[in-house]
């Protein structure tokens, strides 16, 4: 069965390798802020639409509530990979545009020290900035005694990386809690032009960014019996807000160069969440779970020009019989959807954005803390056409591998 692992580590750094130099997106809407905000979480977590709050398992890794470390099996090392790929169409309503992009998820391990103490270590994308789009508009012009056409050009890439390490501790049976402690890295390119027909000098602007920061979260769990073989997890988290360590500079070339520097001009956003997830005989699994995150309060190249963002989930579970003797009575089917709103505005409006996701997790052998290649598809809507929007429509699949192994199992010779 090691052999079996070893190829899908083999086949996974195989697809992985021609993608980390790409991002996983081609949005336009990724030119505002820090881009596309990913939240923390693998493949369980994904297919059930994010529900992380008060999510649990025995054989899944879910960075988004530390406390959750505790739920590994005191005997098992556990190690998480996932790639992506996605097919997006954007459209405003007369022409459209697809694009196909994919890239490195998230890698990720997590073992028990104690009992009652485990650690998480693991990198995933924090924010993804990926997009090159252009357009024309005309106006009156009084200088060219009729109209005057403008092109517009925009494009950026890169992104934010955040590698963490948290831990878990269990003080009572009912009671968890965690902290990570998250570095964040990377850089981010904008650029924006403006040319006209032989009438001004073309205006162009540019903006990079480099970040170097730490910072931390927290997370608690409440496990509640009701009747038999059944419970209730309420769990919560807390994100630190954080000034940001970074290099930036805006650079603006017209009949002259300008260049400004924002050094240290820069925050993250505080959060919390809640939620809840329902169990029964480890088969079924219902949560919902409420995020917010004050953006209003973040400072972007010295202006704070962002909004709050709320975000509502819910997710479902069902795995038939863990040791039925039929294979599909121990494969995960799961469901779940997210409703929310940017944290920017895009001519004046607060976007929605809708995501709804489904998945498989198809274990590898029978019996306690299988590994399990888990699939998961979304299809997301952000936008619209009306206001001169763009409608963002994508599919996106993940693929996931989660290796479950016995490692502090303690053998006696006889």
């Amino acid at each position: 069965m090691k052999k079996i692992y070893f190829v899908i580590i083999c086949v996974l750094s195989f697809i992985v390798q021609p993608l980390i130099a790409q991002n996983n997106t081609s949005s336009p809407y990724t030119r505002y802020g820090y881009g596309l905000v990913n939240d923390a979480g693998f493949g369980q977590v994904k297919a059930l639409g994010g529900l992380s709050m008060g999510l649990r398992s025995n054989n899944f890794i879910n960075p988004a509530n530390p406390a959750s470390y505790t739920s590994i099996d005191s005997l098992t090392f556990r190690m998480e990979a996932g790639v992506s790929f996605q097919v997006s169409n954007f459209s405003d309503g007369e022409k459209s545009q697809t694009a196909l992009d994919g890239n490195l998820e998230y890698l990720a391990m997590q073992f028990p020290i104690k009992k009652w103490v485990a650690l998480s270590l693991g990198l995933m994308p924090y924010s993804i900035v990926g997009y090159n789009y252009s357009m024309t508009e005309t106006s009156p012009s009084s200088i060219t005694a009729g109209s005057l056409k403008t092109n517009y050009t925009y494009a950026g890439e890169g992104g934010i990386t955040q590698l963490y390490l948290g831990l878990g501790f269990r003080p009572f049976s009912w009671f968890s809690l965690g902290a990570n402690l998250q570095y964040y890295f990377g850089s981010i390119e904008y650029s924006s032009s403006a040319s006209f027909e032989e009438v001004y000098v073309p205006t162009i602007m540019q903006r990079t960014i480099s970040v170097t920061d730490l910072s931390g979260n927290f997370g608690v769990q409440f496990t509640i019996p009701l009747k038999k073989d059944m419970s209730l997890t309420l769990g919560g988290t807390y994100q630190l807000k954080s000034s940001v360590n970074a290099d930036a500079e805006q650079t603006v070339i017209t009949t002259d160069t300008v260049v400004q520097n924002f050094n240290n001009s820069f925050d993250f956003p505080m959060s919390f969440g809640t939620g809840f997830v329902f169990n029964y005989l480890n088969k079924l699994t219902i949560g919902f779970d409420y995020k917010k995150e004050f953006w209003s309060d973040v400072e972007f190249f010295g202006e704070k020009e962002f909004l709050d963002r709320n975000k509502f989930i819910v997710g479902f579970e069902y795995l038939p019989n863990p040791n039925g003797r039929a294979y599909f009575e121990r494969v995960y089917y799961r469901f779940g959807a997210n409703l929310s709103k940017s944290y920017y505005t895009v001519n004046g409006e607060q976007l929605k954005s809708l995501v709804l996701s489904t998945g498989w997790g198809f274990p590898l052998k029978k019996g306690l803390n299988p590994t399990i290649m888990n699939f998961t598809f979304e299809y997301g809507l952000n936008g619209k056409v009306e206001g001169n929007l763009l409608r963002e429509q994508y599919f996106k699949f993940i693929l996931n591998a989660t290796i479950n192994e016995n490692w502090f199992m303690k053998r006696k010779l006889n």
